[in-house]
């Protein structure tokens, strides 16, 4: 029976958990449920990825940094509770950790009967110290309250929640889904820059440049690789991070071979021209761009962070695992892969394993 579902993100900007939900929007969109993409700022490259089935409303905050601070949160939690009184939604699905905390409150004030499903996309691990989501998690167990279920994207982050009192049974481990991979064949400039830089084998990356992607330990790692055969090393992602970087790669004499071209809102573009894919996380409650190399049938190294990787690599049977921080094994794990001759099939045989369609199954059996 069709549903009216929400999803909720606070943003559309180039993070993990709202590219998932843009994807899962128009599964479901594309199954018959209306579906509605309920955020309090539409700007963001994930806007662009939404099907015209799916119903987009933003209250149009403008963002300040990473946030919007205080006041406008608590204006736009009332705001949230007056959509939801109207939108009669059978079913809110929110992430990350503060917009599932923003989403319990909403629903409470507009004394929706919505099932709810507030989906967790990190591990408790890495303690942040951000003042929204240390406030998240204090209060985690009033989302839990309400929560119909709550969604984990990995079995270690099941088991966090689990930790902090949510009964097992009321956890439902759904991993995120492959993107469809839609080749555009659009031309870049950076890819000409690429190219400027010489011969080599090409490693990639693609992330948010902010500290827990730990994109200093790749650089260090990379700077070690150089000093014993050619590479060129491309970076995708922006964050705040972005000009520390670029100074780390001057100063370790990396400019003629490393890349960084910012957000590139075209995965097959990123990963084509890829030898190896390296992912350097402090934490990943998944890991979503290990899935989207595979299915490339592009190799991968990436640190053991809790909790995705290791469930994506199967104990590392299907890339390497290296400890996180550690340069030293990085480098040695990433010159290892680019000696070995990749299995491609075999690389995309398993990121098959998370399909958006297998996937869009696991989130419609919730509404049952």
């Amino acid at each position: 029976m069709p549903r009216h579902l929400v999803f909720h993100t606070a943003s559309l900007r180039g993070g993990g958990a709202e590219r998932v939900f843009a994807l899962m929007a128009n599964a479901m969109a594309a199954r018959g449920h209306r579906v509605t993409l309920f955020t309090w700022n539409a700007e963001g490259p994930n806007a662009a990825l939404l099907d015209e089935a799916v119903g987009l409303v933003s209250l149009d905050l403008p963002l300040r940094g990473e946030g919007y601070g205080k006041p406008a949160t608590l204006r736009a939690i009332a705001r949230s509770a007056a959509f939801f009184r109207t939108a009669k939604a059978d079913a809110v699905f929110s992430a990350p950790e503060f917009a599932n905390l923003t989403m319990a409150l909403a629903l409470l004030l507009s004394g929706s009967g919505a099932r709810f499903f507030p989906t967790y996309h990190a591990s408790d691990t890495l303690q942040s110290d951000d003042f929204g989501a240390k406030v998240a998690i204090a209060l985690s167990r009033s989302v839990l309250r309400r929560a119909h279920k709550a969604v984990a994207v990995s079995t270690g982050i099941a088991r966090d929640l689990a930790a902090r009192g949510l009964p097992r049974e009321r956890i439902e481990v759904i991993h995120n889904p492959l993107p469809p991979q839609r080749p555009s064949g659009r031309k870049y400039d950076w890819q000409l820059d690429l190219a400027a830089l010489g011969s080599g084998p090409v490693i990639a990356t693609a992330g948010r440049l902010v500290p827990v992607k730990d994109h200093m330990t790749l650089l260090e790692a990379f700077a070690q690789l150089r000093n014993i055969r050619p590479a060129r090393l491309v970076i995708f992602g922006e964050g705040p991070l972005e000009g520390e970087l670029r100074r780390r790669v001057e100063t370790l004499g990396l400019s003629d071979s490393v890349l960084m071209p910012g957000y590139v809102n075209d995965p097959a573009a990123c990963y084509a021209p890829a030898d190896l894919f390296v992912l350097t996380s402090r934490s990943e409650g998944f890991g979503n761009v290990l899935i989207e190399a595979m299915a490339a049938g592009v190799p991968v190294v990436s640190t053991d962070a809790p909790h995705g990787p290791r469930e994506i690599l199967a104990d590392g049977a299907f890339g390497r695992l290296v400890p996180v921080g550690d340069a030293d094994a990085l480098a040695a794990g990433m010159a290892a892969a680019l000696d070995e001759a990749p299995d491609r099939t075999r690389l995309r045989a398993r990121a098959d394993d998370f399909s958006i369609e297998k996937i869009a199954d696991r989130y419609e059996a919730l509404l049952s």
